[in-house]
């Protein structure tokens, strides 16, 4: 090779290699939790390896062909099969790192099947139930440890993962976040907690739970701080329609699960699998009642919503208003807003809007208060006692109605 074609052979080379790393980092990274941070998406990250790919495709084909009218011996169709040969190594770069993805894919796949295998067991619960009314089910051997060995098991192939489509993919992402997603994200606060007392009759136990809409309660004695147990509808039932007098709610009771706020929700599933349970107590740090997860809600972080007979009872909390401002509630989180509005708060230690509102202002808020930042105007629409309720969001260049 002549000296004053090293350049443009080292330039061809280094392109091909930076081209090679740039599709493994954005293949591996859109079926895996890579362009996901504390459990947020990241847009400026695969636009940029996209970006980075192109450009290294630009460089190729600029000092491949510089190279190839530098050696004059080569003829017209030799030109075509080298470019042809380079279009070849692109894209089989390219599919290569995209199988590298997939292969991590498979393992996660494998464990949603397990999922699903004994999701009816886990979800759903049997009459055969010894714990928080629900058990693994008949239909379940229990003979392999883990519940997903033998010649029966649900099997995934890396070639059905070739046709996943985008809702499947994003799925597994779900799943993939789990480990970096705690408790404390997603459990319902102990403010929206539905809880009865131990000195709660059998009829107001049923009552608290047709209101509710809860096939479960908490059970505390003095105040949710003290969670005793948990009681179930179906013994509710049996008590109500039995001829005999009436149990004390305390002889009804199943043990209570407890949890630290920052549990990781994959370790969580696994561990309401493993004991049969359908619902968590989250404590704090002394001991206090945070809140409570459900297996509902860890299934919602992976499936998305999932709507029941009681949903049409629940109040949207996203409202898009004629005038372009939205109005959420309180519990919305910051991200759902910064995604909506495809902007940025800067809000630390907080996971709401609502959060965002009392550390902006220092105070308890009141109806009428205005917080504005870089882009977004929040205004307190309602409130419930000390509790926020409604917030009305909008962007700093466009008026809120008074």
């Amino acid at each position: 090779m002549e000296t004053d074609l090293l350049p443009l052979a080292l330039v061809f080379a280094a392109s091909l290699v930076f081209f090679f790393y740039f599709c493994l980092l954005h293949n591996f990274g859109s079926t895996t939790n890579l362009f996901f941070k504390d459990g947020r998406s990241s847009r400026w990250l695969p636009i940029a390896l996209t970006s980075c790919k192109h450009g290294c495709v630009i460089a190729l084909a600029l000092s491949g062909f510089a190279l190839v009218f530098n050696i004059n011996e080569l003829g017209w169709w030799a030109v075509s099969f080298l470019a042809l040969g380079a279009l070849i190594l692109l894209a089989a770069i390219d599919r290569s790192t995209a199988w590298s993805g997939l292969r991590r894919l498979y393992w996660s796949a494998q464990w949603l099947r397990l999922v699903v295998a004994t999701g009816p067991a886990a979800v759903e619960g049997n009459e055969g139930s010894s714990q928080n009314g629900s058990s693994r089910g008949p239909n379940v051997d229990n003979s392999y440890p883990d519940g997903f060995t033998g010649p029966e098991a649900p099997v995934i192939t890396e070639e059905e993962l070739i046709g996943l489509d985008r809702r499947d993919r994003e799925m597994f992402r779900s799943i993939l976040r789990l480990d970096v997603t705690d408790a404390h994200e997603i459990m319902v606060p102990r403010l929206d907690m539905v809880a009865v007392d131990t000195e709660c009759s059998i009829k107001q136990v049923a009552e608290a739970m047709v209101n509710g809409g809860h096939s479960r309660l908490p059970v505390y004695e003095q105040n949710e701080d003290r969670i005793v147990g948990i009681v179930h509808s179906r013994e509710v039932l049996a008590a109500l329609a039995s001829a005999e007098p009436a149990p004390s709610l305390g002889e009804l009771l199943h043990p209570a699960f407890f949890i630290p706020e920052t549990k990781r929700l994959d370790e969580l599933l696994e561990e309401l699998q493993d004991r049969g349970l359908q619902m968590a107590i989250v404590v704090d740090e002394y001991g206090g009642t945070e809140g409570l997860v459900t297996m509902e809600d860890l299934l919602e972080e992976i499936v998305g919503e999932i709507e029941d007979e009681f949903s049409q009872n629940r109040e949207s909390e996203l409202v898009h208003m004629p005038d372009g401002t939205v109005v959420v509630d309180a519990g919305v989180s910051t991200t759902d807003i910064e995604d909506l509005f495809t902007t940025k708060i800067e809000s630390e230690d907080v996971d709401t809007v609502g959060g965002f509102i009392y550390q902006a202002l220092g105070r308890i808020p009141q109806v009428g208060d205005l917080v504005t930042t870089d882009h977004l105007k929040i205004e307190v629409v309602s409130i419930m006692g000390r509790r926020l309720r409604k917030l009305k969001v909008s962007r700093v260049d466009e008026e809120i109605p008074t």
